[in-house]
């Protein structure tokens, strides 16, 4: 991982997690200083964090950190559980061969990221993650459902818990995600629903655990 990655991922790592306040003044100066490199990865992580909605631009070659509560984390699960739960009864019914194999591919390239570690493991894992999600609402065959569902994950507050996960939390996830393919695969719609919503409200208290939420 090259510099610039590193100070992204300690910077995005510090957001999600609640590190900064919301509406904190980030200097690249003052980070620069504090991370040890120089401005120019800072900028150009700040600019990348901008794009993610996790900081907006700021004075000066700065950024001020998105204002952001817990409650709205928790509004957000709760509506993804509703719609990724009811997107995952419908995968199982409507799912094509073809992208029940990308979940259960997607599951293995995730697993083997983990395993081995290399260079932008957890960048993987979190593009993994994303695809997993993506494919509840794309396989459901409901265009409605995933014009709604995956706006909310475009949140990155919420996405992003794989930056923010200890080991034993990202093994619980990946196995939480066979289950959910596994059950889409057998089509039981009903189990499928089910484990998502274990899934989602695991990773909502994973969340609350990291940022002291209640």
């Amino acid at each position: 991982m090259n510099v610039t990655d590193t100070v992204y991922v300690k910077l995005r790592r510090r957001l999600i997690s609640g590190y900064y306040d919301p509406g904190t003044k980030l200097k690249e100066e003052m980070l620069a200083s504090e991370l040890e490199v120089s401005r120019t990865p800072v900028r150009s992580a700040i600019a990348r964090l901008i794009s993610e909605g996790l900081l907006m631009p700021g004075e000066k070659r700065g950024a001020l950190v998105t204002p952001w509560r817990e409650e709205n984390t928790a509004d957000v699960f709760t509506l993804r559980i509703l719609l990724e739960g009811h997107g995952a009864f419908l995968c199982a019914q409507h799912a094509t061969d073809e992208q029940i194999t990308l979940l259960e591919n997607t599951c293995d390239e995730m697993e083997q990221a983990f395993a081995a570690r290399s260079t932008g493991w957890v960048k993987k894992l979190d593009a993994g993650n994303r695809t997993i999600h993506e494919m509840l609402y794309e396989g459901s065959g409901s265009v409605h459902l995933r014009l709604c569902g995956r706006h909310l994950l475009e949140i990155p507050q919420v996405i992003g818990g794989f930056f923010i996960y200890e080991d034993a939390d990202i093994e619980e996830s990946l196995r939480q995600h066979r289950e959910i393919v596994k059950a889409i695969r057998l089509g039981n719609g009903e189990w499928a629903r089910s484990a998502i919503a274990c899934h989602l409200n695991a990773a909502l208290e994973r969340f609350r655990r990291r940022t002291g939420g209640n």
